[in-house]
C-alpha cells in the first residue's frame, strides 16, 4: 500500500474557488508555462477520447521536476512560488509565472488532477506523486518519494473527469496556443510543444508581425514604458488582445473587439512592467476601473486601428493604382507634408471600403466612379464630421459598414492628424493673406476696417490667444456689462447705460472673456480689442477712445460685481510720433499705455500681433513641414471670407494683371 502525507493550502476556499475558475485553454497555458519555467524542451499535450468523448488530459514534460523536500512549501502555499523571489530560470529564461496559482487552475478542467514529477537529488532520481480534487482544492495528497524507474526529470500532470461544459479541440488548442506562446517560443528557439503529436508551430502560421513604442504610463509616481506588439495570423479567425508582462509573456488575456480589422487576424500584446505591478496588486483584472491600466489600452487600440488602416492600403494598392490609370484618383502628385500624407491615407481607405461594399462601384462609368472618388475627397478634406451623412444618403452603405467607418475616422490617430493639421494649415494660410491685406500698399488702402477687417477677425479670435472666447462684437458698452454680470449670473438690474467721461456711449470692436485657470470659479480676463484700419496710424485721438473705454469700465462700480482682469487692445500699422512718445514711459517695452491692478491698456501693431501669433503655430508647423506662400494665403481669404474680401484682393490683383499686359 502506498504512502502518502497530506497538507493543506494556506488560503480561504473561496478565493482558491475563483482562481480554479479558469477557461480550459488558459488553464492549459499556465501548466504549459509551469513546464517552461522549470526549463522543459518538450512539452507534450494529449487529449484523450474514447466514444463517449474527452476522458483525460495529460501534459508530460522534461524540465527539473519538483524536489519533494519543496513540495509542501509549493503546493501547500499559494502564493509561495520559488519564481517570486527570482526573475530567470536556472537556465536563464524569462519567468513567467510568480504567483503560484496556475498549478490549481488546472481544477477548472477535470475533477482529479495528479501531478507525477521527477527531479535529480545529486546522482539519484526520485519520484512521487501528488493528488488533489476540485471540490476540495484545498487538500493535497502526496506519496512518500521513491527511486525513479527512469532517469529522466519532468513532470506529468494528469487530468481526469473532465467537466462536462468545457470543450477542448485538437485544432482550437493549436490556434490558442500559438498566439499564447508565439513570443516566447521566438525568443527561445529548441522548444517543442505539441498537441496530440502535431507540433505547435506559430513561426509558420505568422503573416506579419510588428512592435510599436507606445507613450509611457504614470503609475504610483514612477513612469513605466509600454510596447505593443501585433502579429497577424495567417488562418487563425480568433482576434485576441494580451496583457503581458515587459517581456511579451502574457498574464490575463482582455476582452477588448477593436473595430476596422477587415479579415486581418492578429493577436495583440500589450508589454510593460507596469502591467505586472497591477498583477502582483491584483489591479490587473479591474479593466477600466483601473485609470493608469485604461489609458494604456486607449492608446493601444488606437495603434491597433493604425495598424489595420496601414495593412488595408497595402493589400488594396493594385485597386488605387488602378484608379489611378483610369484618372479617377482625385489626387495627383506625391503627397510631402504629413498633412497631405495622412488626408490621403483616410481617403483611400475609405474609398476602398465603399468600393467593397458597393458591388457594382467597380462596373460604373469612368465619369460615375471619378464623382464619387471626388465626393468622398471632398469630405475628408472639409468635413470628416458629415461622413455618416454621405454614406447613409449618397453611397447607400450598410448600417454596420457606416458605423464601422465612421468610428475608424473618429478613434485612429491618423484622422486626429489631419483634424489638427488641417486647423493649423489653415491658421497659417490665414496669417499669411492677412499679412498680404494688412501690409501690401494697395490692399491696406482698399480695407475697410468695420465692415471687412472687423467681420474677418470676429471669426478668427484665435489670433488674440486660443485661451479667450468671442463674447461681445461691434457693440455697446452698456452691451459689454451685460455679458459681464452673466458671467455671475448677477440679477443686478442695468437701468442706465455706460457711458465714457464725455457722456458718449461708445461702440467696441470685439470683447474676449476667459475664465482664470485656478480654483477660483468667480474671477474672469477680459480683452477689449479697438480695431483701427491698417492705413490709419495710432495717435492722439485713437489712443484717447481706447482710455474712454477703460475708464468708462473703470468708475462704473456695476463692473465690480465680479473679480475682474480687463486688456484693452488698440490695434493698426503703425503709431504716430505723439503715441511713440507717451509709449516711452512703459519700463516693460511692450507698448503699455496705462496700467493699474486691474486694467491694462496696451498700444499694439499688427506686426507684433502676427510675429506672436506665429510663434505659437511655428513649432506644429515645423513638425508638420508646412511651408505657404502669399498666394495660398489670399487664396485662402478670398475662398474663405469672398463677402468681405471685395474691392480687396480681386481688384487689386485684376489691376496688377491690368498692369502686366500693359
Amino acid at each position: 500500500m502506498t504512502e502518502y502525507k497530506e497538507f493543506q493550502v494556506g488560503l480561504e476556499k473561496d478565493h482558491l474557488a475563483k482562481i480554479s475558475r479558469a477557461t480550459p485553454v488558459s488553464a492549459l497555458a499556465e501548466l504549459v508555462w509551469n513546464a517552461l519555467d522549470a526549463d522543459a524542451f518538450n512539452i507534450e499535450i494529449y487529449l484523450n477520447s474514447n466514444d463517449l468523448g474527452l476522458y483525460e488530459i495529460v501534459i508530460r514534460d522534461d524540465g527539473h521536476g519538483i524536489p519533494y523536500p519543496q513540495s509542501e512549501k509549493l503546493f501547500g502555499y499559494l502564493g509561495g512560488s520559488w519564481k517570486a523571489s527570482n526573475k530567470q530560470s536556472p537556465l536563464g529564461r524569462y519567468l513567467h509565472g510568480q504567483e503560484g496559482q496556475g498549478r490549481f487552475k488546472s481544477f477548472s478542467v477535470g475533477r482529479v488532477v495528479e501531478w507525477i514529477t521527477t527531479y535529480k537529488d545529486g546522482d539519484n532520481y526520485k519520484s512521487y506523486t501528488m493528488l488533489g480534487t476540485a471540490e476540495n482544492p484545498k487538500k493535497v495528497r502526496c506519496t512518500n518519494e521513491v527511486a525513479a524507474e527512469r532517469k529522466k526529470t519532468g513532470t506529468t500532470v494528469k487530468i481526469t473527469e473532465p467537466h462536462k461544459e468545457f470543450r477542448l479541440s485538437n485544432e482550437k488548442t493549436l490556434e490558442s496556443l500559438s498566439s499564447i506562446f508565439a513570443i516566447y517560443l521566438s525568443k527561445y528557439p529548441g522548444i517543442k510543444i505539441s498537441v496530440d503529436g502535431q507540433e505547435v508551430d506559430p513561426e509558420s502560421q505568422i503573416e506579419q508581425r510588428k512592435e510599436i513604442d507606445l507613450d509611457p504610463v504614470m503609475f504610483k509616481e514612477n513612469l513605466y514604458p509600454y510596447k505593443l506588439e501585433l502579429i497577424e495570423w495567417k488562418s487563425s479567425d480568433s482576434n485576441e488582445f494580451f496583457l503581458c508582462n515587459q517581456n511579451g509573456f502574457p498574464l490575463m488575456p482582455i476582452d477588448k473587439r477593436v473595430r476596422g480589422a477587415n479579415g486581418i487576424n492578429y493577436s495583440a500584446y500589450l508589454k510593460s512592467e507596469h502591467l505586472s505591478q497591477l498583477n502582483k496588486s491584483g489591479l490587473l483584472g479591474l479593466g477600466d476601473l483601473e485609470e493608469s491600466l485604461r489609458t494604456a489600452v486607449d492608446r493601444a487600440v488606437v495603434a491597433i486601428k493604425d495598424y489595420f488602416i496601414k495593412r488595408k492600403l497595402e493589400k488594396s494598392s493594385d485597386k488605387i493604382r488602378k484608379w489611378k490609370e483610369e484618372k479617377v484618383y482625385p489626387y495627383s502628385g506625391d503627397a510631402f507634408t504629413p498633412v497631405d500624407m495622412a488626408e490621403r491615407q483616410v481617403f483611400d481607405i475609405l474609398a476602398l471600403n465603399v468600393s467593397e461594399q458597393l458591388s457594382e462601384f467597380e462596373k460604373q462609368d469612368i465619369s460615375s466612379k471619378k464623382f464619387q472618388l471626388r465626393l468622398l475627397k471632398q469630405i475628408v478634406e472639409q468635413s470628416p464630421k458629415e461622413l455618416q451623412k454621405i454614406m447613409n444618403e449618397v453611397l447607400d452603405l450598410s448600417t454596420e459598414k457606416q458605423r464601422e467607418l465612421a468610428e475608424l475616422l473618429e478613434e485612429t490617430s491618423i484622422s486626429a492628424i489631419i483634424s489638427a493639421s488641417k486647423l493649423i494649415s489653415d491658421r497659417l494660410k490665414f496669417i499669411s493673406g492677412l499679412e498680404e491685406i494688412i501690409f501690401q500698399t494697395e490692399m491696406k488702402q482698399a480695407l475697410k476696417e468695420r465692415s471687412q477687417l472687423h467681420k474677418i477677425l470676429a471669426e478668427n479670435t484665435w489670433i488674440f490667444g486660443d485661451e479667450f472666447s468671442l463674447s461681445v462684437s461691434d457693440k455697446s458698452l452698456t452691451e459689454v456689462l451685460r455679458k459681464h454680470l452673466g458671467a455671475s449670473n448677477s440679477k443686478l438690474a442695468i437701468d442706465e447705460p455706460v457711458k465714457r467721461i464725455d457722456g458718449t456711449v461708445g461702440i467696441i470692436d470685439l470683447m474676449l472673456t476667459k475664465s482664470i485657470p485656478c480654483n477660483h470659479a468667480d474671477e474672469r480676463e477680459h480683452l477689449v480689442v479697438e480695431l483701427k484700419a491698417p492705413k490709419v496710424p495710432i495717435g492722439h485721438e485713437e489712443t484717447t477712445q481706447i482710455k474712454s473705454y477703460a475708464f468708462a469700465v473703470h468708475k462704473d462700480e456695476r463692473f465690480k460685481h465680479l473679480k475682474t482682469r480687463w486688456h484693452f487692445w488698440i490695434i493698426s500699422n503703425d503709431v504716430t510720433e505723439h503715441t511713440a512718445i507717451e509709449l516711452k514711459a512703459d519700463r516693460t517695452g511692450k507698448g503699455i499705455l496705462y496700467q493699474t491692478d486691474e486694467i491694462t491698456i496696451w498700444v499694439k501693431t499688427w506686426a507684433q500681433v502676427i510675429q506672436e501669433c506665429k510663434h505659437r503655430l511655428d513649432f506644429v508647423r515645423q513638425q508638420l513641414n508646412i511651408t505657404l506662400d502669399s498666394s495660398s494665403g489670399l487664396d485662402y481669404l478670398r475662398e474663405k471670407y469672398s463677402e468681405y474680401t471685395q474691392g480687396v484682393i480681386v481688384e487689386v490683383e485684376a489691376e496688377t494683371e491690368a498692369e502686366a499686359v500693359e
